[in-house]
């Protein structure tokens, strides 16, 4: 399966190429997500506010998490649909009490990571990210103000 059948709902093919560059092609990560994903958490670490809510954090399984997490985000986009499993991490983010606006980090780390680890993105390339994050980020940020749970 290519990165263009996985994506066949909604045409953004900036995003599509550069997650195919990013992660190989399909719905699996190869070998050079976890690298992705260290950088990630580098970057999205480097925020005192954000590191405290780690201390105790085994990053490996975090790592492991994230890449389920980023799978529902992308699965929302695709099917213009939550999933269970968006539901179920959405209700866990209230739990924790975060604060919505931690987001906006998320999604600037992970942008910021892109743009680190894809030599082709460019600033087109970087806004597809963001439209295609947004509607589960949205989503997401709505249970954690529990609008919908």
């Amino acid at each position: 399966m290519t990165a263009k059948l996985l994506f066949m709902a909604v045409s953004n093919p900036r995003f599509e190429d550069s997650y195919a560059r990013l992660f190989g092609s399909g719905v699996t990560l190869d070998e050079h997500a976890d690298e992705f994903f260290e950088k990630f958490y580098r970057r999205f670490l480097s925020s005192e506010r954000v590191s405290g809510l780690f201390a105790h954090t085994d990053m490996d399984r975090q790592i492991a998490m994230m890449k389920h997490s980023l799978f529902y985000i992308v699965s929302y986009y695709v099917t213009n649909a939550p999933s269970a499993e968006l539901d179920r991490l959405a209700t866990l983010h209230r739990q924790l009490e975060l604060e919505v606006d931690m987001f906006d980090e998320w999604l600037d780390a992970l942008i910021h990571t892109v743009a680190e680890s894809d030599s082709e993105a460019d600033e087109a390339t970087l806004l597809a990210w963001c439209w295609a994050m947004m509607p589960g980020i949205t989503y997401m940020r709505l249970g954690v103000e529990g609008e919908w749970v």
